[in-house]
């Protein structure tokens, strides 16, 4: 078992603070969206497994006391429903770029060329899933185990993700261009799916805050123009909003990419945070400055920087700045620019950790 530098003492009150902007909590939350199996069985010392996809045999209760030692206020499980997408646009292969195992591991992408829905005849003989088919008690059993203080975060991927899956990136902007109806079809019956189980998992218990995750654009744009998405995507954003406000729980959207013009939209649709707010993409005071009256901002500490390229002390510094610029106030979480990927070394990981309960204590003094 990795020793971390601190005490955990999971409070949930203070992410729901941050999350609600209602002030500044006792600190600033240290918040991820994913953790990859091999980094937490290097803090516990132990099997875990894929909280993705529950393979690998997968231990929830191991999980969970990951999230707590980790220093978190919860754990981020999301409903298993990958597999259940016959012949989705993922690819796989073999590659070696783990900084905990020596040989090649399997990785998966998604296809950007063309997925098996291509035809109005491929969209009536698919099999579309049943969201009431979805198994939620790996959920519920994390939520049986969670230790005093912590709570749950739960949610779905998203709904363009799941459309660019079965139709594959270039597949669906040749759909845009000559069968815009199929192509929105397929995001009316992809977002029915995605909403009923969002509301499913949503009523679970010891659930506190909800994600949606929907990547819009890479570093430099959009991957199509906010135009579609305010015409098709975007209601299905209200709707989660919609919901998430009538359960009067916070709702934050994991979106990479420069995404600056559609930011009054994801205000609109109400969400109430934002993450990872990728660096190069954005800067991320600027988004604070513009948008940190409506958003809680999460994230930024840079992937492919100081925390997957650099030392423990390129990372404390990075943390100790964005903490000294964002915190004050409140309205800031504290994470990686995306999710914790195999790539991070551990001594990264811990030290970004370790700086968030040291230098996040309020009143920021740092």
């Amino acid at each position: 078992m990795a020793e971390l530098a601190f005490e955990p003492d999971p409070d949930f009150r203070r992410l729901d603070i941050a999350l609600r902007l209602e002030g500044e909590p006792d600190r600033v939350p240290a918040v991820e969206f994913l953790v990859e199996g091999v980094v937490k069985e290097a803090i516990l010392g132990k099997h875990v497994g894929n909280s993705l996809t529950r393979e690998d045999n997968y231990d929830v209760a191991a999980d969970v006391e990951f999230w707590y030692r980790a220093g978190y206020d919860f754990i981020h499980l999301a409903p298993n429903y990958l597999g259940m997408w016959p012949e989705a646009a993922w690819k796989t292969a073999r590659a070696s770029y783990s900084a905990y195992v020596a040989e090649e591991t399997e990785r998966a992408w998604m296809e950007e060329g063309v997925g098996p829905m291509r035809t109005w005849e491929d969209f009536e003989r698919y099999p579309w899933p049943d969201p009431n088919d979805v198994d939620l008690s790996d959920i519920e059993r994390a939520a049986e185990l969670l230790p005093e203080g912590m709570m749950l975060t739960t949610g779905t991927w998203g709904i363009f993700e799941q459309t660019r899956a079965l139709t594959g990136f270039e597949g669906f902007c040749y759909l845009l261009a000559d069968e815009p109806a199929l192509a929105e079809a397929i995001v009316e019956r992809v977002g029915t799916f995605m909403f009923e189980l969002f509301k499913r998992a949503a009523k679970l218990p010891k659930v506190g805050a909800l994600w949606y995750a929907d990547d819009l654009a890479h570093r430099s744009g959009f991957l199509v123009s906010p135009e579609w998405y305010r015409r098709v995507l975007f209601r299905w954003h209200r709707k989660y909003g919609e919901y998430a406000r009538s359960l009067d729980i916070p709702l934050i959207y994991h979106c990479d990419g420069r995404i600056w013009e559609v930011l009054d939209d994801i205000v609109e649709a109400g969400f109430s945070a934002i993450q990872p707010i990728e660096p190069g993409a954005m800067d991320i005071v600027q988004v604070k400055k513009r948008y940190g009256k409506n958003l809680c901002i999460i994230g930024n500490i840079d992937l492919g920087g100081s925390l997957g390229r650099g030392t423990p002390e390129e990372v404390r510094a990075e943390v100790r700045q964005r903490i000294r610029e964002l915190a004050p106030g409140g309205g800031y979480c504290c994470g990686s620019s995306n999710s914790i990927a195999e790539y991070v070394p551990l001594e990264n990981y811990i030290a970004m950790q370790e700086a968030i309960f040291e230098f996040g204590r309020y009143p920021i003094s740092v």
